[in-house]
Formats: structure tokens, sequence, C-alpha cells
């Protein structure tokens, strides 16, 4: 079971995580409060991004990229320290709950509507804990090869949508009032951007860290400019009254691709990029669960605890939400607050550290 990664690896599981879960559902949270502004929201929701995870990787740095884990214990204590590492792993098994959870809602409304949504989440479950069994290079080198592909395919999808684009649905410029601007930027600060902060588990292996802070930020900003285009291309063409009341409207934008009957369905390319990268999401949820559980349990692997944790996270992934608009008002109303609690607790907690001048690596 390998753990190694370079950084190129680093910076590609980075995006994937920013962008997939976000792709589908981006454009709708955001329009919803900023309506033909959202373009604005997603800026400014990228700027707080940076700024937020340029003072998370500054800290980590400081503790020589050590896990999550070691730094809590470190920093506070074996108790606090364990406390904190058992909510840092609750909070990765309910995001990835929340994620599988996505996936066969969407499943279940835009695909096959006719499936039960637990075929859906069964079968990704075992996928990503197959995966997560073999360890964190397996699914690094499995991205490393997707990623490029999908990306190749999502610009491509598109381009074949310019030609509907129209510029007055972009207009009045800055016509909601900063309030709302505002709101559209908060709902998209918590999902995805502070999210990221799971990937700190991860950064410890990362073979060669130089210039690790840098190739971390790089990819939040790639990713947030991905997904500025695809709102200002999903507003462009269908106009914000649509976008704010599609669940999914990247995949619905996707639905009117006709090339003389050559090129159709072309959504089911993009349904693949979003459940692609949202693999590689829930296994690096999965990933953070498990090193945070046998931290805690000083076993000496972490495959023994992957069954009950997928067992746990199926039986929450039916019960976090009664439906698609029961979760999407919650995460445009709680998730940034939800995820900011925990953000916060682990910036006290290191900087604390930092103060005990505890950031310094053991000496073997």
């Amino acid at each position: 079971m390998s753990h190694k990664l370079n950084q190129w690896q680093m910076l590609l599981l980075t995006i994937s995580f920013l962008v997939g879960s976000s792709l589908l559902l981006a454009p709708n949270l955001t329009s919803f409060y900023s309506r033909q502004d959202a373009w604005l929201s997603m800026i400014i929701a990228l700027a707080a991004g940076l700024i937020l995870n340029g003072l998370w990787i500054y800290l980590l740095s400081k503790y020589q990229y050590q896990s999550i884990f070691v730094i809590a214990e470190k920093a506070v204590g074996k108790w606090i320290g364990g406390l904190i590492s058992l909510l840092i792993v609750f909070y990765a098994l309910h995001l990835c709950s929340y994620v599988v959870r996505n996936v066969s809602n969407f499943m279940i409304s835009s695909v096959l509507p006719d499936t039960n949504a637990w075929t859906f989440q069964i079968m990704l479950i075992i996928v990503s804990l197959y995966s997560c069994y073999y360890g964190l290079n397996n699914i690094a080198r499995v991205n490393e090869f997707l990623n490029p592909i999908m990306g190749v395919l999502f610009l491509v999808s598109l381009l074949l949508t310019l030609n509907r684009f129209e510029l007055h649905n972009l207009k009045p410029f800055l016509e909601q009032p900063p309030r709302s601007i505002l709101q559209g930027a908060y709902t998209t600060t918590g999902f995805p951007f502070i999210e990221v902060i799971l990937l700190g588990t991860v950064f410890t292996y990362v073979s060669k860290k130089k210039n690790l802070m840098r190739t971390y930020l790089m990819a939040i900003a790639i990713s947030g400019l991905i997904l500025l285009i695809t709102i200002i291309i999903v507003i462009g063409v269908d106009g914000y009254y649509l976008v704010s009341r599609n669940t999914f409207p990247t995949f619905e934008l996707m639905r009117a691709i006709n090339i003389v009957k050559l090129l159709e369905r072309i959504e089911v390319l993009i349904g693949a990029v979003w459940i692609v990268g949202i693999f590689v999401k829930i296994v690096v949820c999965f990933y953070a669960g498990m090193m945070g559980l046998q931290h805690l349990s000083k076993h000496h692997r972490y495959r023994t605890f992957l069954l009950p944790a997928g067992l746990w996270v199926w039986a929450m992934t039916n019960h976090v939400h009664s439906n698609t608009m029961e979760f999407t008002d919650f995460v445009a109303k709680n998730w940034t607050l939800w995820w900011f609690t925990l953000y916060l607790i682990l910036i006290v907690v290191m900087l604390i550290g930092i103060i005990r001048k505890k950031h310094k690596p053991a000496e073997c």
C-alpha cells in the first residue's frame, strides 16, 4: 500500500476535489442569489478561498506538512488533539455521505429515474473503498490518467454550446445589490473552497515539498477559473432564471447540443466528467477519515476500518436530507459556516502549537 505522491499528482487531486462536485451544482447555488452577477460572486469566493487556504497551508508549512492529526496532538495534547482528530473524521465521512447522495440524486433525477437510489450509492461506495484499500498513490495515478481526458471532454462540451451564447443574458452588469452578490459568494466559499482543507491529510505524503504551497494555491486558482468560465457560459446560454431553478444546470445545458444528428446526448460526457471528479473526492474523504481512525487507534494500517466506515457513510447518505430541495437549502444557508467552524478550530490549534513551539518535527 503506497501513499507517495508527486506535486503534479497533488495538483490534479486538488483540482478534481474542487471541481468534481461543484461543476454541476455551483452555477445554481451562486445564481440563485446573485442572478446574472453570479460570475462576480464566484470571483469573490475564489479570492476568499485563496486567502483562507493561503493561511491554512502557510501554517501547515510551519509544521513541515505533517499530518493534521499529528499536528493536533502535538499542539494541544493527546486528549484534546484526539477529540479534534475525531471531529475531522466525522467531517470527512459526513462530506463523503453528502457527495454520494449528490450522485444518487443526479442519477435518479436526470439519467435513470426508474432506478433505486441505493444501486448507485452502493456501487460508488464499493468502488471508492476498493480504491482507498490500495492506498493514496492508486487514486492519484488513476486521476493522473483520467484528469486530462476529462478536461478535454469538458472543454469540448462547453465549446459546443458557444453558438447559443448571448451576452445580454449577463446584463445588466452589477445590477444586484452587494448583499446578494456576497450571499452568492458566501455559498460557494464553503462549497468547495473550504472543504479542500481535508487535503491536509495528504500533504505529508508528497515526496518533494518544495514549492508545495505554490502548487496547492495554483490548483485552487485553476479550479476557480474553471468554475468561473462554467458559470459565465451556463448563464450566457440559458439565462440566470433557468440556471437558478435547475439543480444541475451544467448538465441541462448540454442536453440541447445536437450537431447534424451525429453528436447527440453530449450531456453524458459532462455527467462522466462530474462523476469521475466526485469519485476522486469520495476516495479522498474516505482516506482522510481512515487516516484519522488509524491515528486514533494507533493501528498499523487503516484497512480494518474501511468496511464499517463504508456502511456508516451509506446509512448517513440516506438520512442527511429528505430531498434535493432540502439539500440545496442547507448548503446555501449553512454549509460555509459549517466548514468554516472546522477551519477556524484547526487554525487556532496550529497557532497554539506555534506559540507553544510544538511545530518542529519530532526527532527520529
